[in-house]
């Protein structure tokens, strides 16, 4: 005997403004979202002989070098804190968000055969790059309050507002992570040059050394780049260094602009990936 089968039609259409984002399609695939971010971080770890160590060791070895180049050597200000504090809270963040754009970048290319084959909101993808960067900068913050505590510096009270800057940071690196994944879908270049250019803006952007160490008619400058509010602002939760609210302000705001536009331009371009990925 043959019952009735009732089928559900279900019509995929593209969207335009606010609606395009489907926020609620984020929620219902969640479980696809828990799924890659722990591949990333088991893939991330899998067959290394120091495993999770490794997000020890690269801020403490960079925090060494800028530490010995930029204050024994350079010898630049430090707001009369030890000079390897100044270098390990911008490194932190800057890993942080090198890790993101990065790792953002690649994730659409990455995942080709789960794009090609079935239907979910692409957004979940790159978005899931966020929890490998946050796992360690956990763990990198864990190392950082032990170097603070054997420096005898405690953290300062302002220090229940660095979470807003770990979401300024965030923001600032998927807005250009979004909008690199998208365009390195068509054109794989784009995934070798990010890494030459985040070198390039290493040097331009306050994480080894403070921001008034250069001429103040031209620090204004600095603060084009999205990340360098969010590493003063950084070092104001957790050292207590003073900060220029009016150059933090505007560094948030071209972020948040970059994310904005990234975010709408990938869900603009997401339509395409199945057909040239």
């Amino acid at each position: 005997m043959q019952g009735n089968i009732s089928q559900k039609l279900v019509v995929i259409q593209p969207t335009r403004g606010w609606r395009a984002l489907k926020l609620h399609e984020l929620w219902e695939f969640r479980d696809l979202f828990y799924f890659l971010a722990w591949r990333d971080i088991k893939v991330r770890y899998k067959q290394t002989f120091f495993g999770i160590a490794w997000a020890v060791f690269n801020p403490l070895a960079q925090m060494l070098i800028w530490a010995f180049l930029f204050g024994k050597i350079a010898r630049f200000p430090s707001n009369g804190l030890p000079y390897i504090l100044i270098a390990l809270t911008g490194t932190l963040v800057w890993n942080y968000f090198t890790a993101v754009v990065t790792g953002s970048c690649n994730s659409v290319v990455s995942n080709a055969n789960l794009v090609s084959k079935i239907y979910f909101p692409r957004l979940i993808i790159p978005l899931s790059v966020i929890s490998l960067g946050l796992l360690d900068l956990a763990i990198s913050f864990g190392v950082g309050i032990l170097v603070m505590a054997y420096y005898q510096v405690a953290p300062h009270i302002q220090v229940v507002f660095l979470p807003i800057f770990v979401i300024l940071a965030t923001i600032s690196a998927m807005g250009i992570g979004l909008w690199a994944s998208a365009v390195g879908v068509k054109y794989r270049d784009i995934g070798k040059l990010i890494p030459y250019a985040l070198q390039l803006c290493f040097f331009v952007t306050p994480v080894a050394y403070l921001g008034t160490v250069f001429p103040e008619k031209h620090q204004w400058l600095f603060y084009l780049n999205p990340i360098a509010g969010a590493i003063d602002g950084f070092r104001w939760s957790l050292l207590g260094i003073p900060i220029d609210w009016g150059r933090v302000g505007i560094s948030s705001l071209i972020g948040l602009f970059a994310f904005l536009y990234g975010i709408f331009y990938y869900k603009r371009m997401e339509r395409t990936f199945a057909d040239v990925i």
